[in-house]
């Protein structure tokens, strides 16, 4: 169960990870921290200089009148065309050239600072210091929205609210960050202590029946609810409906059940991600098996004995190379079969967590885990995910038969005799041998990467922003402990219209110890700040945190945006030029996707702000940005090799583009059938008598599989005898701990994506006006507005936005269209 006051994008770049325990103590009193009441707030504010709090971004009053308390971290930006062509060249230069970077940074001495200008964190401690310091802060608002009685304070409790909300997050999030990066394992430890400290004070606010009581009090208050605009009414709607998923409304024991059966899903959680790992890990076999194997690869691996045992590790890339290229076909099926049999254990602390969640859900009077998950998303309902994916599975079986119609003759070919089928532990080995044919007719695989050095594609992400957003990347210089690695290059986001908007910071190579998953970090939302409460943080520690925050053009001032983007690309040897390949573009600009939700959803409040939005809607605008990275009108704009300058041929690029799209269908299909494997281990299924995830795994491979279990001339697989059976691969899944429920969100988004590149974007993918009216109607909502309309707003389709059953059925044939 998602928390309260910590929805987020379930997506494997930025989900919370529920690890504390929940607990049902009560939040303290009054009496454990100071009061600042409203009045004297907003006496203080007419005191200390609030007359400037309303003054537009490009009209502040000169340094010498500025009361010093009032905080601001506005920057004057240039626009002039001169300025602009510095700026782009030195956006390429700093990714570029290390020489190029270190002259940039040692122009001026800065003063020492924090991680991401965060003035507590100068030192590991400070992250506790920062903590306690929220901490005070929220117990402040939940003291202030718990006492709430008159009108005035029922008013303003989504602002409050909101405002707790933030101030959790900037301790989570900021910490969860760290803790998953920092190379320090001082910082590391200090991250993580002040996480679970903000983390189980969250996790007693999500009993705390005063806040439900006084939000409930206010969102059936007619009166009040008139003060509030759209947005404010859809953050009290979302806030009620994560309490109640919280089992606020539960008797006392029942709640004491929601706690503990929160606490078991979390502990069963953890155990079946961390124990697929470590599972099984290696297979043996003598060297001689291997032949077909590059040599290098089998002399890399570090578990060679002196007899000639080879110890293959069972999942990664070198088992994949091994199910490519090795020739025994019986050492092949050995790998695959130990790659789908799960251990006793692993697949008892699957249904232990499935059981749990299904119990979860029931005690909520849910049918299942599933119907919780999906109440506040798109599709809305199991019935309407299980609609969706039978549409695309429907549509995209004929595309995906014709792929393997292309390994099956590849395999009567190699093999000399003529077949019908291919079996699941043969089919990487003879697409392999497809896909290196389809090479050699085209000419090879294109090296491509010559075109794309890092710096042109950041160059190029910031000109496609600037054309159809009018926004650009503005490298800036960092302070002493600013940044956590020397790598990291911080970038300022800068309007034409509204100046600074955003932070980004990028770390983008590989170093030890470091996630080498691709990863997009909010590490604090948008949000505008009252006076008041600019007053208040002035009033208790004479200073705010220190981070980004400008003015818009209405004068009001916002926390700006604070976004990490990680990668894992190589680090090139010396000062050499780093040159990303065509599949690491892509990842780059799939991450800046989420990156640009972050940076244009600047809503009012945190809890809606960017990313925050429904999980089977987040990954839309990244997916979408893969298209951009694929057209030759986008690449245009900065695809030139690195030492000639000369474009990328349009040849290169499409020979490149015809390898990758080799077995798409049978990919999308196989996602489809794991989704659908997904909503059934979390249906109403789970409590029954005997379940078996097992025989469910396996139920939907026989029915639906592309590729049957088993060997050719097997006992099973010989006529009048019984196909062999999948094996326990769900054991593996450990998305259906952190997707449960939720697993079909990709496809759903892609479907979507594919439909609107081609509806808005195909035709001129660098107009200011698709642009604008992609901003318009989706990216500036974040998550206040419903997916539904904007996505009937944008594709100019009424029929969407109305809550219609055949919505999830017709996006299932857009994806089926665009295969």
């Amino acid at each position: 169960m998602q928390p309260a006051f910590a929805r987020r994008v379930a997506s494997s770049r930025s989900l919370l990870r529920q690890q504390p325990s929940l607990r049902t103590n009560r939040p303290s009193s009054s009496s454990s921290s100071s009061y600042i009441c409203n009045d004297c707030l907003r006496k203080s504010s007419r005191r200390i200089g609030a007359r400037y709090l309303h003054q537009g971004v490009t009209s502040f009053p000169p340094p010498s009148s500025i009361d010093p308390r009032i905080p601001t971290t506005t920057t004057t930006y240039s626009s002039s065309s001169n300025d602009l062509k510095h700026d782009d060249t030195l956006l390429r230069s700093i990714f570029d050239s290390p020489e190029a970077y270190k002259s940039f940074t040692s122009r001026s001495q800065k003063p020492h600072t924090g991680l991401f200008q965060n003035r507590f964190l100068t030192t590991p401690n400070g992250f506790i210091i920062f903590a306690n310091s929220c901490l005070k802060k929220a117990k402040r608002v939940v003291d202030r929205v718990s006492r709430a009685t008159s009108q005035e304070d029922h008013i303003r409790i989504i602002k409050d609210l909101d405002r707790l909300s933030d101030l959790l997050c900037r301790v989570l999030d900021l910490a969860d960050f760290i803790r998953n990066t920092h190379p320090d394992e001082k910082f590391v430890m200090a991250a993580d202590k002040a996480f679970q400290s903000v983390y189980e004070y969250m996790n007693i606010l999500n009993t705390t029946t005063d806040l439900y009581t006084s939000l409930k009090a206010a969102m059936y208050n007619p009166a009040v609810v008139s003060h509030w605009d759209e947005t404010s009414r859809a953050v009290g709607r979302t806030l009620l409906l994560d309490f109640e998923k919280s089992g606020i409304n539960l008797p006392d024991k029942s709640k004491r059940r929601f706690v503990s059966l929160s606490n078991d899903i979390s502990r069963l959680g953890r155990d079946f991600v961390s124990n697929a790992a470590a599972a099984n890990p290696y297979i043996t076999f003598k060297r001689e098996e291997l032949a077909g194997m590059q040599p290098w690869t089998i002399n890399s691996l570090s578990r060679i004995t002196n007899s000639g045992i080879v110890y293959l590790p069972v999942r990664g890339s070198v088992a994949h190379h091994a199910l490519q290229t090795v020739k025994d076909e019986e050492v092949r099926y050995k790998i695959w079969k130990e790659q789908q049999t799960a251990p006793k254990q692993q697949i008892a602390l699957l249904e232990n967590l499935l059981k749990k969640r299904a119990e979860l859900a029931r005690l909520v009077r849910r049918e299942s885990h599933s119907a919780v998950t999906l109440a506040d998303k798109m599709a809305r309902s199991p019935e309407a995910v299980t609609t969706f994916l039978h549409s695309m599975l429907s549509h995209t079986r004929p595309l995906a038969d014709k792929e393997i119609s292309n390994i099956i003759s590849q395999k009567s070919k190699s093999t000399g005799t003529p077949t019908s089928r291919i079996y699941a532990y043969e089919k990487d080995y003879y697409l392999h041998q497809v896909v290196e044919h389809q090479r050699t007719r085209l000419g090879g695989d294109p090296d491509i990467s010559s075109y794309f050095s890092l710096g042109t594609v950041m160059q190029g992400l910031s000109r496609l922003f600037t054309n159809l957003y009018g926004i650009r990347l503005l490298p800036r210089e960092t302070s002493p402990g600013e940044i956590w690695n020397p790598d990291v290059r911080r970038l300022d986001v800068i309007s034409d219209t509204e100046g600074h908007i955003a932070v980004v910071y990028c770390d983008l190579f590989q170093r030890d110890g470091k996630n080498p998953n691709p990863a997009h970090f909010t590490v604090r939302c948008s949000r505008a700040i009252d006076e008041e409460e600019i007053i208040e943080e002035r009033l208790e520690e004479g200073g705010g945190d220190g981070m980004a925050t400008a003015r818009n053009k209405e004068g009001v001032l916002y926390q700006l945006p604070t976004i990490a983007l990680i990668c894992d690309f190589s680090t090139p040897p010396g000062s050499s030029t780093p040159l990303l390949s065509f599949h690491e573009v892509t990842t780059l600009f799939h991450e800046m996707g989420h990156a640009i939700h972050s940076i244009i959803g600047r809503t009012k409040f945190h809890e809606v702000a960017g990313t925050r939005c429904p999980t089977d809607f987040a990954e839309f605008p990244s997916i979408l940005m893969e298209h951009f990275a694929r057209s030759p009108q986008v690449l245009s704009l900065f695809a030139r090799h690195y030492k000639t300058d000369a474009a990328l041929p349009t040849e290169l690029l499409n020979r490149r583009l015809a390898v990758s799209k080799t077995m798409e269908n049978c990919e999308t299909y196989q996602q489809v059938l794991l989704a659908l494997l997904d909503q059934e281990l979390h249906s109403a299924k789970a409590l029954e008598t005997g379940f078996d995830s097992t025989a469910v795994y396996r139920g939907l491979e026989k029915k639906y599989g592309l590729f049957p279990a088993g060997r050719p001339g097997s006992l099973q697989s010989q006529e009048g005898g019984e196909e062999e059976e999948a094996g326990s691969w769900q054991g593996y899944f450990t998305h259906l701990f952190g997707y449960g429920g939720l697993y079909y969100s990709y496809m759903l988004d892609k479907a979507i994506a594919d439909k609107v590149w081609k509806e808005v974007f195909v035709h001129n993918p660098v107009s200011r006006d698709a642009g604008e009216r992609y901003k318009d109607e989706v990216l500036r909502w974040g998550g206040s507005r419903d997916p539904w309309k904007c996505i009937g707003r944008l594709l100019k389709r009424e029929d969407l936005v109305e809550d219609a059953e055949g919505r999830m059925e017709e996006v299932g044939r857009w994806g089926a269209e665009a295969a």
